[in-house]
């Protein structure tokens, strides 16, 4: 399965989910958005909203500053 992380190509190894996927890209949880084709989806969904082919994740991390 192809799917579109980032706005780059991506293969994910074994990822079914956005839950999956979080880890697979050793990410913590905590510090990360994601959006798919556009629209935020609340943490508590990831483990529901499978990835499909083709598919735009956006994945947006917290950085401390000033």
């Amino acid at each position: 399965m192809n799917i579109w992380l980032n706005d780059q190509a991506y293969s994910p190894a074994g990822s079914s989910d956005l839950d999956a996927l979080i880890h697979e890209l050793s990410l913590s949880q905590q510090s990360v958005a994601i959006a798919i084709n556009g629209e935020i989806i609340p943490r508590g969904q990831w483990q529901q909203t499978p990835l499909t082919e083709g598919i735009q994740v956006a994945v947006f991390q917290a950085i401390a500053g000033g």
